[in-house]
């Protein structure tokens, strides 16, 4: 179980960030966005010791998108007027994200083989990829939506980089029931192939409007998110859920003295408040702190000989800044629905 739990969160959850909407926010909305966490281990358990940072540039591009209404004039004069209209919206978007990633990892005991222990990590990477949504509307019915997504990603540091790098592919695909302006859910399958292995993850989510200004937006299995709007310019959000890291390292084998790739991951459990500010119509600030409740670090990939650590409850800062270039041809359809 804890093995299943380990890659089910570096192939799915260190695509989401911190606190967001998982789908409509994270891919359908063209934007800049600039994201830093940092994790410090204050070793409250007395165990092993981690300290995790990571930075990236998140880019969205609309690449192609169509709104199209036909209208049917014979169908109109037989009154057949499920099937008069036929509304096409769609578009495409192109993704780029640049990462780093440095964390230092300290064992209680100093005696234990540590591919860490000669100087901090930092690994370098990036992810790519195409998604698209569409609008699938009939008339006089609740409009639907289908997302879909495809990325290739790669986080490397100098010394793996040189032993045959593995790139990671992802890919999703799900469908949106939209009922009315306050409610709705969606479902779908995620894909993953990361280093010889192969997972097919489904999930399932819904977001509701509770009151006037309280949001829920529950995503299973990976987080479940309250929203609290107290100003125009001002939203608190409540969080629990899932994150997690991956890297590949190379390290010098002891005994014959060659250079190997492994790879070191970890996944959290997390409790997070963040505050999103609204410095303009297009820009946000988010500022979220949390901590690192529960944390299952894995090594593999490799003949590797390192002890798993013993992590202790982590606390860790995050800070984002979002600028939409506009407001998606989607979001402009169905605004209010979908949370730009």
């Amino acid at each position: 179980m804890k093995y299943y739990l380990n890659i089910l969160g570096f192939f799915l959850f260190s695509t989401i960030s911190q606190g967001q909407s998982f789908i409509f926010n994270q891919f359908f909305q063209p934007s800049l966005r600039i994201n830093t966490v940092y994790s410090h281990d204050f070793n409250f358990l007395n165990k092993d010791r981690l300290h995790v940072g990571q930075a990236d540039i998140n880019c969205i591009i609309p690449i192609k998108s169509q709104l199209k209404l036909k209208v049917d004039l014979n169908k109109l004069l037989t009154l057949k007027l499920k099937k008069v209209a036929k509304l096409k919206v769609y578009q495409l978007f192109w993704n780029f994200r640049p990462r780093m990633l440095y964390l230092d990892l300290d064992y209680k005991d100093k005696n234990l083989e540590n591919p860490f222990q000669k100087k901090a990590h930092f690994a370098y990477g990036f992810s790519t990829g195409l998604s698209g949504i569409h609008l699938l509307a009939k008339p006089l019915k609740h409009p639907d939506l289908l997302f879909y997504s495809v990325n290739i990603s790669m986080m490397e540091d100098l010394e793996s980089l040189q032993l045959t790098p593995i790139p990671s592919v992802t890919a999703m695909i799900g469908f949106a029931h939209i009922r009315n302006f306050n409610f709705y859910w969606y479902y779908g399958l995620f894909f993953s192939y990361n280093n010889g292995q192969a997972l097919p993850i489904p999930f399932f989510g819904i977001q509701a409007k509770l009151t006037k200004n309280v949001w829920v937006n529950i995503t299973l299995p990976v987080q479940i998110r309250f929203s609290v709007k107290l100003s125009k310019k001002f939203k608190l959000d409540f969080s629990a859920g899932l994150s997690s890291f991956s890297t590949a390292f190379g390290y010098q084998n002891p005994i014959n003295n060659q250079w190997q790739r492994s790879i070191f991951g970890d996944l959290r459990v997390r409790a997070a408040l963040t505050a999103n500010l609204k410095l303009s119509p297009q820009a946000k600030l988010y500022i979220e702190a949390g901590c690192y409740a529960y944390q299952f670090p894995v090594f593999r990939w490799g003949r590797t000989r390192f002890k798993m650590p013993e992590l202790s409850p982590s606390v860790y800062g995050s800070l984002s800044l979002f600028y939409s270039f506009k407001k998606s041809l989607l979001g402009s359809t169905i605004d209010g629905i979908i949370l730009f």
